[in-house]
């Protein structure tokens, strides 16, 4: 009896180590995911399971890892080391030698920014490199190298001055899981693209060199590199969605300008959340060359007193990556507080962009036939407004600082669009604290400027100049957030839905950092948006619910469509207190008449304002 009560007390052993491994498993996934986060090493926890890819026809083996269901390969370069004669140059493609085995179980460097924290809910950047141009790739685990998976590739947004796909905030896991677990699984490839200086910087040298936008040329590699690549990890080449937030958006949208259209893009469908090309303010303006001179003035690279000649580009080719991270950084923040966004970003170069986007758009300069489902978020603008707003000229201050070029008859026609009136119910003395119905005033005005107005006329004009047919261009305004703890622990709850709130969803993140609300109930919602987005991925056309999520421009005439601006509107309202529930808009329909949430967004007067805003003379003072 005895003799039998060692290995009986083994088996018991065993299977309670074993249960507790299945029991501990999520939770040592998400310390192991968010591990960067919290700036720690666990050791003690990295035992995730080795998973192995191997590309027969290069001969390549790539090591990731294997969390929770989900196989992670990071840290997997698609281009060169960008620093030394490679600085500002197009992004060289990586080309690795045959039988090479590739580490790709931890997370790279990201690309040279300011770094710090940002948001409670937001990695903190310790870690820059020039040698950043790297992918993130997640993928059902077991998934087999012949299932040609749709892919999904992520471009994350910023400003165009940080972020990387590495940030604990675009964890691909929950939505990579539940694509599977709803039998419609999917691969998450997020890229790293050069920001700020080193992704923007411009002169008549660099213009001439066509060493221009490395940034949004570095997405089009990483694109390339997922078209030519991405079989061996399982997915499908040719059926390619790309999903960009922000700039990201912004950026999928000047890639389909890109070349004036001469070129095919490599995806074959976008979600375009909360940016569209019109984003991307005073193209032609001369402000980054000019940003761009002051940081060659700073490190003493102006040679000859010439600061668009070859030999400054190549004294700033020479120069310590970090002093100019340093002052650069330092300039666009204290020019355009707290990020420094829209200091450097893509701009006229007659090669990668052709024209201003809007021109290129109305003249049907574009890569088409890519269905297209274009968003914003309920309080975009919430950011840009100072709290401190109490007056029309903080109202149009807030804006000033970027948009430089409006007339005083446009912001005058502004600030007449926007009454203070119609902000005075938003105020919250209890909860905000001392908020003027102004400061809601500028928020609108900076939702409608950067995200709504330029979203809308992308859409419409891509519909408009034969894109692709009325019904694959779709809407959908997100009003529901995760963050509102955080926002009140911080002193900001007057943002309210404030740009970033789409993305958890989209992404069904299930542990947002910082405090974020993970409950049960913003987890639902979570996943069932996330399902919306993986079902358009997977078929071309969104999950909608069951009152459906009909076309933008659902049953526009021939006629309608010969117009400059549209005069209906469907769209999908997300969250809030009417649930998820389709919302039509006509121009001129009644006030009184329509559902609880089509009278919501009638309230935004979304067609009244952008048909100013998205006019020629506006687009022009924009510049965009």
């Amino acid at each position: 009896m005895a003799g039998r009560a060692i290995p009986l007390f083994l088996g018991l052993g065993a299977l309670a180590c074993g249960l507790l491994a299945v029991y501990l498993e999520p939770f040592r996934a998400f310390l192991l995911r968010n591990a960067d986060h919290f700036n720690v090493e666990l050791p003690f926890l990295n035992q995730a399971s080795p998973v192995l890819v191997i590309d027969h026809i290069r001969e390549i083996t790539y090591t990731g890892r294997h969390l929770d269901g989900v196989d992670h390969f990071q840290n997997v370069f698609y281009a060169q080391d960008t620093s030394g004669n490679n600085r500002f140059a197009p992004p060289v493609p990586i080309k690795h030698d045959k039988g090479s085995s590739i580490d790709a179980t931890q997370p790279g460097a990201w690309c040279p920014q300011g770094t710090g924290d940002i948001f409670p809910f937001t990695s903190k950047i310790v870690n820059i490199s020039e040698n950043c141009l790297s992918l993130r790739i997640a993928r059902p685990h077991g998934t087999a190298p012949g299932a040609r998976l749709p892919v999904i590739v992520w471009l994350h947004g910023g400003g165009h001055a940080l972020g990387s796909a590495s940030d604990v905030l675009y964890e691909p896991t929950g939505l990579v899981k539940q694509a599977a677990a709803d039998g419609q699984p999917v691969i998450f490839v997020g890229i790293n693209y050069r920001l700020g200086f080193f992704g923007f910087a411009t002169s008549k040298a660099l213009v001439d060199a066509k060493h221009t936008n490395a940034g949004i040329r570095d997405q089009r590699a990483a694109l390339e590199w997922v078209r030519d690549n991405i079989e061996s990890f399982g997915g499908d080449s040719q059926r390619v969605t790309a999903i960009g937030q922000s700039v990201g958006a912004s950026d999928i949208g000047l890639q389909l300008l890109a070349f004036g259209g001469n070129h095919h893009v490599p995806f074959q469908q976008a979600v375009m959340m909360s940016g569209a090309s019109g984003l991307n303010f005073n193209t032609k303006s001369d402000l980054v060359a000019k940003n761009t001179e002051a940081v060659a003035q700073g490190v003493g690279c102006i040679k000859n007193g010439d600061s668009q000649s070859v030999e400054t580009v190549q004294c700033l080719r020479e120069a310590p990556f970090e002093l100019l991270a340093n002052l650069s950084v330092t300039a666009a923040r204290a020019a355009r507080p707290p990020f420094g966004e829209a200091f450097f970003y893509p701009t006229y170069d007659n090669d990668f962009l052709t024209d201003r986007p809007s021109q290129l758009l109305r003249a049907g300069k574009f890569a088409k036939g890519i269905p297209i489902i274009a968003s914003w978020v309920s309080n975009e603008g919430a950011w840009y407004a100072p709290p401190t707003a109490s007056t029309d000229e903080d109202v149009l201050a807030s804006f000033g600082r970027w948009l430089t070029g409006h007339s005083e008859s446009t912001k005058s026609k502004l600030l007449e669009l926007y009454p203070i009136e119609d902000f005075e119910g938003m105020v919250r003395p209890d909860y905000d604290g001392p908020i003027t119905p102004q400061y809601y005033r500028a928020a609108q005005l900076n939702k409608d400027l950067w995200f709504t107005c330029p979203v809308l006329d992308f859409a419409w004009q891509y519909v408009k100049n034969a894109g692709v047919d009325v019904s694959q261009v779709r809407i959908y305004e997100h009003n529901a957030t995760r963050f509102t703890p955080v926002y009140e622990m911080i002193g900001v709850p007057m943002w309210r839905v404030a740009h970033l709130s789409d993305i958890p969803y989209v992404l069904n993140v299930q542990q947002l950092a910082g405090g974020a609300d993970n409950s049960a109930h913003q987890l639902g919602l979570a996943k069932a948006m996330s399902r919306s987005i993986v079902k358009f991925v997977t078929s071309g056309k969104p999950a909608g619910g069951s009152d459906g999520w009909p076309a933008a421009f659902d049953g526009a005439t021939k006629e309608e469509l010969g117009k400059e601006s549209p005069s209906r509107l469907a769209l999908k309202l997300f969250g809030g207190p009417y649930g998820d529930a389709a919302v039509s808009l006509e121009k001129d329909g009644s006030e009184a008449v329509g559902t609880a949430a089509e009278q919501a967004v009638k309230w935004e007067k979304i067609f009244e304002r952008c048909e100013f805003i998205n006019s020629e003379k506006v687009r022009e003072e924009s510049g965009v």
